[in-house]
């Protein structure tokens, strides 16, 4: 108890004594006291409310310790300034060992925290590390976008492969017969015209047995070539078996569709294929065509456009006749003599 009276006691000599009470030296220290002890209690009141909105501060303790520090100064300069007028100098002893405390340990843990502190990165690396970011990402996606296009390139490829022939560039059998399926469906739903050629190479054998058959590769790698430059945009050129093709030909009608063949027939009859052995060769074909009628199914239609062909073969071969030919001729056969 006697402690406690001896620290509370203000008895002792004002600081304003030493100061012989000049209004000029009271004023340059109770001024400077004043302000420092207001400065010295907001600013751990900002280190508090920092620590308080940003939950993601590595060193929050140590904040707080540097806010109880400075707190504690600025209670040193509030006794300070009260000692002007009364003697409690037993209470700023306190204040100031206790200030003198916390300065220490913070001083340690600042200390300590100072390697962790100095790796900490700058603003000029972490702008440098976010730009190397920002290029590393931009890298990564040109190359997913270079990925994407090579993977488009090769599914394109790849579909490509699924519905063509290999060797003569043209679709394929079943890729031709679902187009012609498909143009069936059209003709008959718009009333449009939709005609069907098969075209069949002459003594192609001959070829394979004369020359080989690389040779007769290379025929039909001309011959596919050939109706791929003469067909329009929207034929349907498709290998149906060894040396035979077919097209689809849409919004084409009989007549139409016999002059295409027959241009083909033409050109084919002139173009000269050159082996690899260096020997020359011509080749001829003959094709039938047939025009879609209502409610024709495509074996159907397939079936006349053959019988068109059977019969250019028969007539001589290296010639085109419609299915109208055929069965005129098959009705002038089958009349009996004299008739």
């Amino acid at each position: 108890m006697e402690l406690l009276q001896r620290v509370l006691d203000g008895s002792l000599m004002p600081h304003g004594h030493c100061l012989l009470w000049r209004w000029d030296l009271l004023f340059l220290h109770v001024g400077g006291d004043t302000l420092t002890t207001l400065a010295y209690f907001a600013i751990p009141a900002v280190l508090i409310r920092l620590v308080r909105k940003r939950e993601d501060l590595t060193f929050d303790r140590v904040f707080l310790m540097f806010a109880a520090f400075i707190f504690l100064c600025g209670v040193t300069h509030l006794i300070s300034l009260i000692n002007v007028w009364h003697g409690y100098y037993f209470i700023e002893g306190l204040a100031k060992i206790s200030t003198g405390v916390v300065s220490a340990i913070t001083a340690i843990v600042a200390w300590r925290l100072l390697p962790i502190a100095i790796n900490i990165p700058s603003r000029a690396r972490l702008v440098a590390a976010n730009e190397e970011l920002r290029v590393a990402r931009e890298d990564i996606l040109e190359a997913n976008i270079r990925l994407e296009e090579k993977v488009k390139e090769r599914t394109a490829q790849l579909e490509a492969l699924a519905v063509a022939d290999p060797l003569t560039g043209t679709f394929r059998r079943s890729y031709a017969l679902d187009t012609l399926r498909e143009e069936l469906k059209r003709a008959e739903r718009y009333d449009i015209p939709l005609t069907v050629a098969m075209i069949d190479i002459d003594d192609f054998k001959v070829v394979n047995d004369t020359h080989g058959h690389l040779a007769g590769d290379d025929v039909l790698r001309g011959v596919g070539a050939l109706l791929n430059t003469l067909s329009r945009d929207s034929d349907t050129i498709g290998r149906f078996g060894g040396e035979e093709f077919i097209i689809v030909m849409p919004e084409c009608d009989e007549t139409q569709g016999l002059l295409a063949v027959d241009r083909f027939i033409t050109a084919l009859r002139e173009h000269q294929f050159t082996l690899a052995s260096g020997e020359t060769l011509h080749v001829t074909c003959s094709a039938g065509t047939a025009q879609a009628d209502t409610d024709v199914t495509e074996a159907e239609l397939l079936g006349l456009a053959d019988k068109a062909l059977y019969q250019a073969k028969k007539d001589g071969k290296n010639r085109v006749a419609s299915c109208t030919d055929s069965k005129s001729s098959a009705q002038n056969n089958s009349e009996p003599e004299g008739s």
